[in-house]
Protein backbone atom coordinates (compact mmCIF):
# COMPACT_ATOMS: atom_id res chain seq x y z
CA UNK A 1 0.00 0.00 0.00
CA UNK A 2 1.26 3.48 -0.81
CA UNK A 3 1.71 5.57 2.30
CA UNK A 4 -0.12 8.61 1.03
CA UNK A 5 -2.79 10.72 2.78
CA UNK A 6 -6.32 9.73 1.84
CA UNK A 7 -7.41 13.12 0.47
CA UNK A 8 -8.95 13.61 -2.95
CA UNK A 9 -8.43 17.35 -3.15
CA UNK A 10 -5.76 19.90 -2.33
CA UNK A 11 -4.63 20.01 1.29
CA UNK A 12 -6.51 23.16 2.26
CA UNK A 13 -9.89 24.00 3.75
CA UNK A 14 -12.81 23.19 1.41
CA UNK A 15 -13.96 26.78 0.97
CA UNK A 16 -10.41 27.94 0.27
CA UNK A 17 -9.95 25.28 -2.35
CA UNK A 18 -13.36 26.01 -3.87
CA UNK A 19 -12.56 29.73 -4.11
CA UNK A 20 -9.23 29.10 -5.82
CA UNK A 21 -10.75 26.52 -8.19
CA UNK A 22 -13.41 29.03 -9.17
CA UNK A 23 -11.00 31.94 -9.71
CA UNK A 24 -7.29 31.31 -10.32
CA UNK A 25 -7.78 27.81 -11.71
CA UNK A 26 -11.04 28.50 -13.54
CA UNK A 27 -9.51 28.87 -17.05
CA UNK A 28 -7.97 25.39 -17.07
CA UNK A 29 -11.12 23.30 -16.73
CA UNK A 30 -12.70 24.01 -20.14
CA UNK A 31 -9.32 23.38 -21.80
CA UNK A 32 -8.73 20.09 -19.97
CA UNK A 33 -12.31 18.96 -20.53
CA UNK A 34 -12.00 19.46 -24.29
CA UNK A 35 -8.62 17.71 -24.34
CA UNK A 36 -10.10 14.68 -22.56
CA UNK A 37 -13.20 14.52 -24.76
CA UNK A 38 -11.12 14.84 -27.93
CA UNK A 39 -8.52 12.28 -26.84
CA UNK A 40 -11.11 9.72 -25.77
CA UNK A 41 -13.70 10.40 -28.51
CA UNK A 42 -16.43 9.93 -25.92
CA UNK A 43 -19.12 12.62 -25.72
CA UNK A 44 -22.18 10.64 -24.62
CA UNK A 45 -23.00 8.01 -22.03
CA UNK A 46 -22.02 7.83 -18.37
CA UNK A 47 -18.92 9.38 -16.83
CA UNK A 48 -17.31 9.52 -13.39
CA UNK A 49 -15.07 12.28 -12.02
CA UNK A 50 -12.95 10.95 -9.15
CA UNK A 51 -11.94 13.49 -6.52
CA UNK A 52 -14.21 16.04 -8.13
CA UNK A 53 -13.72 18.77 -5.52
CA UNK A 54 -16.07 21.69 -6.23
CA UNK A 55 -17.06 20.11 -9.57
CA UNK A 56 -15.42 22.43 -12.07
CA UNK A 57 -14.06 19.68 -14.34
CA UNK A 58 -17.31 17.70 -14.15
CA UNK A 59 -19.40 20.72 -15.13
CA UNK A 60 -16.97 21.66 -17.92
CA UNK A 61 -17.30 18.14 -19.33
CA UNK A 62 -21.08 18.30 -19.13
CA UNK A 63 -21.24 21.63 -20.98
CA UNK A 64 -19.13 20.23 -23.83
CA UNK A 65 -20.80 16.83 -24.19
CA UNK A 66 -23.96 14.82 -23.69
CA UNK A 67 -22.44 12.85 -20.82
CA UNK A 68 -24.21 12.28 -17.52
CA UNK A 69 -21.46 12.66 -14.94
CA UNK A 70 -21.21 11.35 -11.38
CA UNK A 71 -18.95 13.75 -9.50
CA UNK A 72 -17.41 11.81 -6.60
CA UNK A 73 -15.35 13.04 -3.66
CA UNK A 74 -14.36 11.67 -0.25
CA UNK A 75 -15.11 15.02 1.39
CA UNK A 76 -18.76 15.68 2.33
CA UNK A 77 -17.98 19.41 2.27
CA UNK A 78 -16.78 19.17 -1.33
CA UNK A 79 -19.89 17.23 -2.31
CA UNK A 80 -22.05 19.96 -0.79
CA UNK A 81 -20.09 22.69 -2.61
CA UNK A 82 -20.24 20.69 -5.84
CA UNK A 83 -24.01 20.39 -5.47
CA UNK A 84 -24.27 24.16 -5.10
CA UNK A 85 -22.20 24.63 -8.25
CA UNK A 86 -24.37 22.18 -10.18
CA UNK A 87 -27.48 24.12 -9.18
CA UNK A 88 -25.88 27.44 -10.10
CA UNK A 89 -24.83 26.19 -13.54
CA UNK A 90 -28.23 24.64 -14.32
CA UNK A 91 -26.75 21.16 -14.76
CA UNK A 92 -28.96 19.25 -12.35
CA UNK A 93 -29.41 15.72 -13.66
CA UNK A 94 -26.34 16.05 -15.86
CA UNK A 95 -23.79 16.30 -13.02
CA UNK A 96 -24.68 14.24 -9.94
CA UNK A 97 -22.55 14.65 -6.79
CA UNK A 98 -21.71 11.39 -5.02
CA UNK A 99 -19.85 10.77 -1.78
CA UNK A 100 -17.30 7.98 -2.14
CA UNK A 101 -13.72 6.79 -1.79
CA UNK A 102 -11.55 5.86 -4.76
CA UNK A 103 -10.36 2.77 -2.89
CA UNK A 104 -13.91 1.38 -3.02
CA UNK A 105 -15.84 3.18 -5.77
CA UNK A 106 -19.55 2.74 -4.95
CA UNK A 107 -20.64 1.61 -8.41
CA UNK A 108 -20.85 -1.81 -10.06
CA UNK A 109 -18.20 -2.97 -12.50
CA UNK A 110 -18.75 -1.74 -16.04
CA UNK A 111 -20.80 1.33 -15.07
CA UNK A 112 -19.03 4.09 -17.03
CA UNK A 113 -17.90 4.96 -20.52
CA UNK A 114 -15.44 7.55 -19.20
CA UNK A 115 -13.63 7.97 -15.88
CA UNK A 116 -11.61 11.14 -15.25
CA UNK A 117 -9.65 12.64 -12.42
CA UNK A 118 -7.50 15.75 -12.22
CA UNK A 119 -5.10 16.19 -9.35
CA UNK A 120 -6.55 13.66 -6.91
CA UNK A 121 -4.22 10.71 -7.54
CA UNK A 122 -1.40 12.45 -5.69
CA UNK A 123 -3.44 11.98 -2.51
CA UNK A 124 -4.77 8.46 -2.97
CA UNK A 125 -3.86 6.16 -0.11
CA UNK A 126 -3.14 3.27 -2.49
CA UNK A 127 -2.33 4.22 -6.09
CA UNK A 128 -2.62 0.69 -7.48
CA UNK A 129 -5.99 0.14 -5.82
CA UNK A 130 -7.30 3.49 -7.06
CA UNK A 131 -6.26 2.75 -10.63
CA UNK A 132 -7.72 -0.75 -10.35
CA UNK A 133 -11.04 0.64 -9.14
CA UNK A 134 -11.12 3.25 -11.91
CA UNK A 135 -10.48 0.47 -14.45
CA UNK A 136 -13.06 -1.85 -12.84
CA UNK A 137 -15.96 0.54 -13.26
CA UNK A 138 -15.22 1.12 -16.96
CA UNK A 139 -17.39 -0.56 -19.55
CA UNK A 140 -15.61 -2.59 -22.27
CA UNK A 141 -14.04 -0.01 -24.56
CA UNK A 142 -14.35 2.66 -21.90
CA UNK A 143 -11.47 4.99 -21.14
CA UNK A 144 -10.03 6.41 -17.93
CA UNK A 145 -8.02 9.65 -18.08
CA UNK A 146 -6.32 10.23 -14.76
CA UNK A 147 -3.52 12.57 -13.70
CA UNK A 148 -2.94 16.27 -13.46
CA UNK A 149 -2.17 19.31 -15.54
CA UNK A 150 -2.99 22.89 -16.41
CA UNK A 151 -4.10 22.44 -20.03
CA UNK A 152 -1.13 24.15 -21.65
CA UNK A 153 2.15 25.87 -20.83
CA UNK A 154 0.75 29.41 -20.90
CA UNK A 155 -2.00 28.60 -18.40
CA UNK A 156 0.49 26.81 -16.19
CA UNK A 157 2.75 29.86 -16.06
CA UNK A 158 -0.16 32.19 -15.33
CA UNK A 159 -1.53 30.03 -12.51
CA UNK A 160 1.83 29.45 -10.86
CA UNK A 161 2.50 33.20 -10.89
CA UNK A 162 -0.93 33.98 -9.41
CA UNK A 163 -0.71 31.23 -6.79
CA UNK A 164 2.77 32.24 -5.65
CA UNK A 165 1.31 35.60 -4.63
CA UNK A 166 -1.28 33.81 -2.50
CA UNK A 167 0.87 30.92 -1.27
CA UNK A 168 4.64 31.39 -1.59
CA UNK A 169 5.20 27.63 -1.24
CA UNK A 170 2.74 26.66 -3.97
CA UNK A 171 5.24 25.96 -6.73
CA UNK A 172 7.51 23.85 -4.54
CA UNK A 173 4.51 21.92 -3.23
CA UNK A 174 3.41 21.25 -6.79
CA UNK A 175 6.89 20.01 -7.68
CA UNK A 176 6.92 17.78 -4.61
CA UNK A 177 3.66 16.16 -5.71
CA UNK A 178 5.03 15.54 -9.20
CA UNK A 179 8.24 14.09 -7.77
CA UNK A 180 6.12 11.74 -5.64
CA UNK A 181 4.64 10.25 -8.83
CA UNK A 182 7.55 9.18 -11.06
CA UNK A 183 6.67 7.14 -14.12
CA UNK A 184 8.27 4.06 -12.56
CA UNK A 185 5.84 4.26 -9.65
CA UNK A 186 2.86 4.65 -11.96
CA UNK A 187 3.93 1.72 -14.14
CA UNK A 188 4.49 -0.45 -11.07
CA UNK A 189 1.00 0.41 -9.77
CA UNK A 190 -0.57 -0.40 -13.15
CA UNK A 191 1.31 -3.68 -13.32
CA UNK A 192 0.19 -4.55 -9.78
CA UNK A 193 -3.41 -3.82 -10.82
CA UNK A 194 -3.06 -6.07 -13.88
CA UNK A 195 -3.70 -3.17 -16.27
CA UNK A 196 -1.79 -3.46 -19.54
CA UNK A 197 -3.77 -1.39 -22.03
CA UNK A 198 -2.59 2.09 -21.12
CA UNK A 199 -0.47 5.00 -22.26
CA UNK A 200 1.29 7.69 -20.24
CA UNK A 201 1.04 11.28 -21.43
CA UNK A 202 3.68 13.71 -20.20
CA UNK A 203 3.65 16.91 -22.23
CA UNK A 204 2.47 20.51 -21.95
CA UNK A 205 -1.10 19.31 -21.24
CA UNK A 206 0.13 17.65 -18.04
CA UNK A 207 0.95 14.22 -16.70
CA UNK A 208 -1.80 11.68 -17.35
CA UNK A 209 -2.48 7.97 -17.58
CA UNK A 210 -4.97 6.91 -20.24
CA UNK A 211 -6.38 3.42 -19.61
CA UNK A 212 -8.65 1.55 -22.05
CA UNK A 213 -10.87 -1.26 -20.74
CA UNK A 214 -10.44 -4.43 -22.76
Amino acid sequence: MDNKPNHHTMAMKPMGFANIAGTVFAPIYPVIAEQILTSCSIRAGAALDLGCGPGHLATALAVRSDLVIRAMDISPDMIRICGERVNETGLCGRVIPVHGDVSAIPFPSGSFDLVVSRGSWFFWEDLSLGLSEAYRVLRPGGIAYIGGGFGNSALKREIIAAMKEKEPGFEEGMKDRIRSMPQERVEKALDSAGITNYSIINDETGYWVRMVRS
